[in-house]
């Protein structure tokens, strides 16, 4: 008998299960089903009820066939009825003229920021966003979701310059800060966000200033060097990354009482679920620079609406938040103007299948001459809610397989994919590991129309080459983007 030993030399990969797909019988949605039943209804009525008149069976026939095609066409990624719902929404909006951003420009000396009011003129739901200041940091209240975020700036030195060994160390300190996560139920989500932003370089020319060596038997090394650093000026991108850390007032409703209830509560157990996570973080590779002030998150806001106003805001000047949001723009089907920048979001609809390294997103990180914002979103579940989801899968596919065997309908791997991804699920489940939902979506923005899609296509290769499946957001481009271009920690997995 022989054993399998792992060489730690080796880097650590994961296995993606398969994105689940949304149904209640045979992946047909609740819509679907109701389409469905509406267009037997009508045909039973048309051909063998004597209901309905001769002249008019034909036009109910047609209704219900055409029911059907919307029930199991498909449009754009999306069943057929959802992209005819999607497309009047987007009508009746613009029609309103809820697709059209304007504010006032106020001129003198911006306000400074209070202790409670809203994050400032963002469009949508976002609008009601309110955001707190205590002690320097500021918090982002969510009245809708019932929820408080504070964001805070990370950083971390190259991963792919590192060894295996130190790299496999990073990743499983990652995971132990998601375990951390799931510990009482209190976090609802943890965003993790890394942009790219225009630079002028001046900060890369002083560190090149106070680094470089003076001796002079490297002066020849030393001049090139900085002949070097003088030609990328103007051309260089400035990479952020920010955690925003999410608390569910629903979850964490006794230990918000105990702190003093309402925003002060929950601030304090946003602070006691921080402590723990910011010890776990330095295993993960993260170095805390520092949680952000309102300022600071007005200026994240400004700069995610328009990149190039990252090169007009001065080195250590912030943005009142009343101003942050965007001066106008315009929301369309496929994309989101606003101020001079266009934007198109896109989220992952597949990972990569079979064992994937820890360094694929490397590609989509760092695409050729693009500006985009990545966003990665874990929802941490307790033990009660993984077990719920797991048997309400399980019991989902064991019924959809039962109508297939009655129907005659052949199993597909897809099929036995699904299933050994639950079974692997509650193995993992018994052996003591919380379970974490994730959602990725990727924002790209340009300074034209034909620069974006010039750049969505790059991204689109970039993600190819990753092992990854992107699809374009249609119709909730201002949705979309506010969750995945700003750190405000808005709820997206459910």
């Amino acid at each position: 008998m022989t054993t399998a030993v792992t060489d730690p030399t080796d880097d650590v990969t994961a296995a993606f299960p398969r994105r689940p797909r949304a149904g209640i019988v045979m992946g047909l949605r609740a819509g679907q089903i109701a389409l469905v039943a509406t267009a037997g209804v009508l045909v039973l009525l048309a051909l063998f009820s004597g209901m309905v008149p001769g002249p008019v069976r034909g036009l109910v026939i047609g209704i219900a066939g055409a029911a059907i095609l919307l029930a199991v066409a498909t449009v754009e990624d999306r069943p057929g009825y959802r992209w005819v719902a999607a497309r009047a929404s987007q009508a009746a909006r613009a029609r309103r003229g809820n697709t059209t951003l304007s504010r006032p420009i106020h001129l003198g000396a911006a306000p400074i920021p209070s202790v409670d009011r809203s994050i400032g003129l963002l469009p949508g739901r976002a609008a009601s966003i309110q955001l707190h200041e205590h002690d320097g940091v500021g918090y982002l209240v969510h009245p809708h979701h019932g929820t408080i975020t504070a964001v805070v700036e990370v950083t971390s030195p190259e991963f792919l310059l590192r060894d295996p060994v130190d790299r496999n160390s990073r990743v499983a300190g990652w995971g132990r800060v998601l375990a951390a996560a799931t510990r009482t139920g209190a976090i609802r989500q943890v965003q993790l966000l890394e942009r790219s932003i225009p630079d002028d370089g001046s900060a890369l020319s002083t560190f090149t200033q106070l680094h470089l060596t003076t001796d002079p038997d490297y002066a020849t090394l030393t001049d090139t060097y900085r002949d070097l650093v003088g030609d990328l000026r103007g051309g260089a991108d400035r990479h952020q990354s920010f955690l925003a850390i999410t608390v569910d007032r629903a979850h964490a409703t006794g230990a918000v009482k105990a702190a003093g209830g309402k925003v002060t509560g929950l601030i304090a157990v946003w602070q006691q679920e921080f402590t723990l996570l910011a010890k776990m973080l330095p295993a993960a590779g993260l170095e805390v620079i520092d949680p952000l002030s309102a300022r600071r998150i007005g200026e994240v806001v400004r700069t995610g609406f328009d990149p190039s106003s990252a090169l007009r805001i001065p080195a250590g000047l912030c943005v009142d938040p009343a101003v942050a949001g965007p001066t106008a723009g315009r929301e369309e089907w496929a994309y989101l103007r606003t101020d001079g920048a266009f934007h198109a979001v896109l989220w992952v609809a597949e990972w990569p299948n079979g064992r994937t390294a820890a360094d694929f997103l490397w590609p989509v990180i760092f695409p050729s001459g693009v500006q985009r914002t990545l966003s990665l979103f874990y929802r941490p579940f307790t033990r009660a809610q993984s077990e719920a989801a797991i048997r309400a899968k399980h019991s989902e596919i064991i019924q959809s397989s039962f109508l297939k065997d009655k129907l005659g309908r052949v199993e597909t791997l897809t099929d036995s994919k699904e299933m050994t991804d639950v079974l692997t699920r509650e193995g993992e489940l018994l052996a003591g590991h919380g379970e974490v939902g994730l959602l990725g979506m990727v924002t790209v923005s340009a300074s034209t129309l034909d620069d974006l899609e010039a750049a969505v296509t790059c991204v689109h290769a970039a993600a190819t080459a990753a092992s990854m499946d992107l699809r374009r957001v249609h119709g909730q481009q201002m949705q979309a983007f506010t969750a995945a271009a700003l750190p405000l920690g808005i709820p997206v997995v459910t």
